[in-house]
């Protein structure tokens, strides 16, 4: 209901459409099948409030990936926009995202979240209005703005001839936001519900980072679709759940310092890659479970850092 919905959007209780999907999602079986994407979607939520804070843009626009893409990263739709925001090929190359045959930044969480940022942000300076920029998203702007050009100064419920998928859109958002505001559904960041950036600094697999880092491999996959060959080249993020890495050693450095992984390309010193990284020797052999101080090539160590603003090199050299 209207008290218990705050939002900074307006939402169009009067409209009929809005008003059939809400009635729509009040149904048993459609309401569970929502609970279900919301469920999977809430380790996203708290990244992407904060990104979208740090955009300027209502954080409540959030939940337009639940429309989207059911809160669904390896979401694929059958005209090929990919991702948690179901971006097109070349939509997202123009808003800086990567996309070739080893990594496709549709599918991480993160960067294609910024992206959708800069796309929401850039729709809302042309048409000043968030209804008209929600069916950009979804129309493109330029459908949009041949119909405004037709009718001159309009909302969304004043455009006629767009296609049903727009048109029922910006309904079943605004029906989706008032579901999730009026239940609560989403009004707390849960810790076991964060994910941990991992950088990666030497190119190797995901199937090894999983196992250096305990994780299931199956789950490492879920959250780093990005990488098409499930190879992680250097200098790139991969995302754990938090739970999981309470799990291991990590969890006494997660809150004060930057996690790498590092693997050596030739037999090192513990001693010379501390100090490399500007770290304890001790500290590694710790977190790896190291008895020697030698590691060999191809051995994949945990690195953590504390935050600081100090360059972080590759170990290339």
């Amino acid at each position: 209901n209207k008290r218990s919905c705050k939002t900074l959007l307006d939402i169009p209780w009067d409209k009929p459409a809005f008003q059939f999907w809400l009635s729509y999602y009040k149904n048993r079986w459609n309401k569970l099948k929502l609970l279900s994407q919301i469920d999977s979607f809430k380790v996203f939520y708290p990244k992407i409030v904060e990104i979208f804070r740090e955009e300027g843009i209502p954080e409540d626009l959030a939940l337009l990936s639940i429309v989207e893409s059911q809160g669904n990263p390896s979401a694929v739709s059958k005209a090929g926009a990919a991702g948690l925001w179901q971006l097109m090929p070349s939509t997202a190359r123009r808003l800086g995202l990567k996309v070739n045959w080893l990594i496709d930044e549709r599918f991480d969480p993160i960067k294609s979240t910024k992206a959708a940022a800069k796309y929401l942000k850039e729709l809302y300076s042309i048409f000043r209005r968030w209804d008209l920029a929600i069916a950009a998203y979804n129309a493109g702007p330029g459908r949009i703005q041949h119909r405004l050009k037709k009718l001159g100064d309009a909302d969304f419920w004043d455009l006629t001839k767009l296609p049903d998928e727009t048109l029922n859109y910006v309904p079943k958002f605004y029906a989706v936001l008032s579901f999730i505001k009026s239940s609560n559904l989403l009004k707390e960041e849960r810790p076991e519900e964060k994910l941990v950036k991992v950088k990666v600094l030497s190119r190797t697999s995901l199937y090894r980072i999983s196992k250096k880092l305990h994780v299931p491999y199956g789950i490492a996959k879920r959250f780093n679709l990005q990488f098409r060959r499930r190879i992680v080249p250097a200098g790139h993020y991969v995302y754990i759940p938090i739970k999981y890495v309470k799990k291991t050693d990590l969890v006494r450095y997660i809150k004060s310092a930057r996690v790498y992984v590092y693997v050596p390309k030739r037999r090192e010193r513990v001693s010379t890659i501390a100090r490399r990284f500007g770290v304890d020797a001790s500290t590694i052999k710790e977190l790896n479970h190291l008895r020697r101080n030698v590691v060999y090539r191809g051995q994949t160590l945990l690195i953590v850092k504390r935050e600081e603003k100090g360059r972080v090199t590759d170990g290339s050299s």
